[in-house]
């Protein structure tokens, strides 16, 4: 990938360039598709959430009833200070950092812990480590906010922004979450939520609130820490398609740069890592496991439908300019605008194959394959 990087953004000359696009050229059917899967998930980054309140109040539920994978029941807990653990779980970008004995009236030390840990992980600078908002959680059911609470969110929310989260929201009153709105004033929002159905005597409560829980979080998380809260929630389609979204922006910028590179031959064989990158990150936001042959399956899908169009075209002309006096002739290559295009073709058609599998329940490598050759023979490139 260094190569690569070093053929579009370096300084050299083409002649100076050229040993460099024969040994990328050499190994194009060799791509390192491992290793292209894992930068682009390194990419997805990961999102850092506190997660604050009384025992109780339901921080467990709504955990689990957000992200993927019962992170509350599942995650591994590891101590980051004497009050509070961070729960991981291997694969899911998400980690929640879970306060303990808040109403044992300790939230003094509770609230100097985390604003120096959070101090802390702002100093060493790496983005993907830093903790980069809170949910603070208090049972609406409870008709109560403590004074120690509203201090807390007031405190907190001048290092990172806090969301207030009701749980257990049943009633339709909105005599509480009035008073809450206007006692924590720093905080960025107030949201109820039921995070389950709730059974009555003359019927069932739906669950609310949690799209719009991920959809408030999603404004104020930096962009840094976007795709990785898209990744792993599931509970707001609107989300993971606006990760998506950018994703694919993403890369048609890129391929548009290698498309406006005026070097024979290395269009075709540069657009592949960024196209297998933007399909992998795609996967990964979209919640369905991926490896090598997955995607090793997938390009070949692509390659076979679009042979016929672009990117076939786009060989023969490289290949044209390598012979000396045709290439003024017959030459170009794939153009910045072409590159771009391609690539945002490819994208679309593989989330709308990714959501047809998942819809049908068949997200195995073979048929996404078909789906995503459906979507592309849809594309006008």
């Amino acid at each position: 990938m260094n190569k690569i990087t070093d053929i579009i953004k370096g300084s050299k000359t083409i002649q100076e360039k050229a040993p460099i696009i024969n040994e990328v050229a050499d190994s194009a059917k060799a791509l390192n598709i491992k290793q292209i899967i894992d930068e682009a998930i390194e990419k997805i980054g990961q999102v850092n959430i506190i997660i604050a309140g009384k025992t109780g109040v339901g921080k467990s539920t709504l955990v689990n009833a957000v992200f993927k994978g019962d992170l509350a029941e599942t995650g591994v807990g590891k101590p980051v200070t004497q009050t509070t653990k961070e729960y991981s779980k291997e694969g899911e970008p998400v980690h929640i950092f879970d306060t303990k004995g808040f109403e044992l009236g300790n939230y003094r030390t509770i609230i100097s812990e985390l604003k120096s840990e959070i101090e802390k992980r702002k100093a060493e600078g790496d983005t993907k480590k830093q903790i980069h908002l809170a949910w603070f959680c208090i049972s609406n059911d409870g008709k109560r906010v403590e004074k120690a609470e509203i201090e807390f969110i007031n405190e907190l929310a001048t290092e990172i922004p806090v969301v207030v989260v009701l749980t257990k929201s049943v009633d339709t009153t909105l005599d509480f979450y009035n008073i809450v709105k206007e006692e924590c004033h720093n905080a960025t929002n107030v949201i109820r939520v039921l995070a389950l159905p709730y059974e009555t005597p003359i019927g069932t409560i739906p669950a609310f609130g949690l799209e719009e829980l991920i959809d408030h979080t999603y404004e104020i998380v930096p962009d840094i820490a976007k795709a990785a809260l898209a990744a792993s929630q599931k509970v707001n389609e609107k989300i993971t398609k606006k990760a998506v979204d950018k994703i694919i922006a993403v890369a048609a910028s890129s391929a548009a740069a290698v498309g406006a590179t005026p070097i024979p031959f290395s269009d075709a064989v540069l657009l592949a890592p960024v196209q297998i990158g933007m399909m992998a990150s795609i996967t990964k936001v979209m919640k369905i496991d991926a490896d090598r042959a997955f995607l090793t399956t997938l390009v070949s899908s692509a390659a076979g439908v679009l042979g016929a169009t672009i990117t076939g075209r786009a060989v023969v002309r490289g290949l044209i300019k390598l012979i000396p006096g045709a290439g003024s002739v017959i030459g170009g290559t794939i153009s910045a605008v072409t590159a771009s295009l391609l690539t945002t073709g490819m994208g679309y058609a593989y989330y709308n194959a990714v959501k047809t599998a998942i819809a049908n329940g068949s997200t195995d490598a073979n048929s996404v394959a078909e789906d995503f050759k459906k979507e592309l023979k849809k594309v006008k490139f």
